[in-house]
């Protein structure tokens, strides 16, 4: 414990303040692809549609993943309790869920490719109180 409350020298900080550190952002390999997540904009919604067809017919675009990829699959993960959708499957729960994933040859077609993907919502009531929410009535 001879670490503690003693200051350790950065092998890295000449690097980070200059700005010649590498990040993982500033990789480049031959064949790479570029992923983009599109996020629920609502807090809590049924999911009525995904339609991927034309972000799909983008060149450059090779993949899109949404739910309906999902069939046979567990898409559930979590560090204690697997509960959690790694993709929202029937509704969102927060705002910024995952609705789907796009894989293409660069950034701006990923983005681009987004764009293009069509989700229908239901919108539901959200409760945002803790006491609310500890009651049960929302």
């Amino acid at each position: 414990m001879d670490i503690i409350g003693v200051s350790v020298p950065r092998i890295d900080a000449i690097d980070k303040v200059t700005g010649r550190a590498a990040y993982v952002g500033d990789l480049e390999v031959s064949g790479m692809l570029h992923g983009k997540i599109l996020r629920s904009p609502l807090p809590h919604a049924v999911v009525r549609s995904i339609d991927a067809s034309e972000a799909l017919k983008l060149p450059g675009v090779v993949a899109v993943l949404t739910r309906d990829d999902l069939e046979g699959l567990d898409p559930y993960y979590g560090a204690v309790v697997r509960d959690r959708p790694f993709i929202a499957t029937d509704k969102v729960r927060y705002q910024g869920e995952p609705v789907a994933a796009v894989a293409a040859v660069d950034l701006a077609t990923a983005e681009e490719a987004m764009e293009l993907i069509q989700v229908e919502y239901d919108e539901l009531p959200v409760v945002s109180d803790t006491v609310e929410a500890l009651s049960g009535a929302g």
